[in-house]
């Protein structure tokens, strides 16, 4: 029997629910019939899917092959049928984009602003995170492009990266902090810090190594948080120190809460860039988001040379 259409929407389903009675209430479909569904495939591949056990099931090795293969051709599916619908004219469909927090900050807003004035009726998906928490999304089609820190040094060759402006952050507390006069990374020795972190994978942004790259000790992290709100609100009310993107300084980083530290050593990170798979063509909607976060790149890409030369 050839592997249909529902066949992979009922893998996916009960993957992602972890149960085929909850599949069956999603899908608004009878159990035997999703049971009846997974076996037909089963038998097709001759390799068990999913492992039973007394909370529901899990996906074997194959499974979990076969579910990344699935999620790619529905991912192809609906990206075929929304370029088809918006060539014709159609200004809905839907677009999912990775973002870092400094992008979410200094591009999303402009971006998505002038996004919506040419397609009110799509709807977008921001998912905020570094690129080693979007990958497997966008490989597998779930997310149409990422905009954040990226290192092309080590990542494989079948991206197409796009460099958008350089990255450069800055150490800040809150209004009269007690080391705030600090000039050299040496100074703040004594600092107790608070460092938002997104995955415990993360590299990209590595808190550490600025200070590991001038031969002096890690900083004394006393928080963690996953969150920039909780970051800057933990910064705002103690004495706790963080390192942030420049570009985030004046909003939502305002001078009335926060002190910047002016650093003599350079805390420069992983330029930002825009990443998508090389082998995947983006849809139109896709493409004019893309075209919109280049344009603020370029704005403040620009903004950050005039601030140079002012200097």
């Amino acid at each position: 029997m050839p592997i249909k259409l529902t066949h992979l929407r009922d893998v996916v389903a009960a993957a992602e629910l972890g149960s085929l009675r909850a599949a069956s209430r999603h899908l608004g479909i009878a159990q035997p019939a999703i049971s009846r569904s997974i076996r037909e495939i089963e038998n097709e591949l001759g390799a068990t899917l999913f492992q039973r056990h007394q909370q529901g099931i899990r996906l074997t090795a194959v499974g979990e092959a076969f579910l990344r293969r699935a999620l790619m051709v529905q991912s192809e599916l609906r990206r075929a049928r929304e370029e088809v619908e918006q060539m014709k004219g159609e200004l809905g469909g839907h677009v999912t984009v990775g973002m870092s927090t400094v992008s979410t900050f200094t591009m999303m807003p402009s971006a998505i602003r002038a996004f919506r004035q040419k397609y009110p009726r799509a709807i977008v998906k921001v998912t905020e995170g570094f690129f080693q928490d979007i990958e497997s999304a966008m490989m597998s089609g779930q997310v149409d492009f990422y905009v954040g820190p990226f290192n092309p040094t080590r990542r494989n060759t079948g991206l197409i990266t796009e460099g958008l402006f350089e990255h450069n952050r800055a150490v800040i507390g809150r209004r009269g902090h007690p080391l705030s006069g600090a000039e050299r990374l040496e100074d703040l020795f004594e600092a107790e810090w608070v460092k938002q972190t997104m995955s415990e994978r993360e590299t990209e942004a590595d808190f550490e190594l600025p200070f590991t790259r001038r031969g002096l000790p890690e900083p004394r992290i006393v928080m963690y948080t996953t969150s920039a709100t909780a970051t800057l609100l933990a910064v705002a009310n103690s004495d706790l120190l963080t390192i942030v993107p420049a570009s985030m300084l004046g909003r939502p980083i305002a001078a009335e809460d926060y002190e910047v530290f002016h650093m003599e050593d350079s805390l420069n990170a992983p330029p930002i860039s825009l990443v998508r798979r090389a082998d995947l063509p983006l849809t139109p909607l896709a493409e004019y988001l893309s075209d919109m976060v280049r344009r603020v790149g370029l704005q403040v890409a620009n903004a950050g040379k005039a601030t140079t030369v002012r200097r």
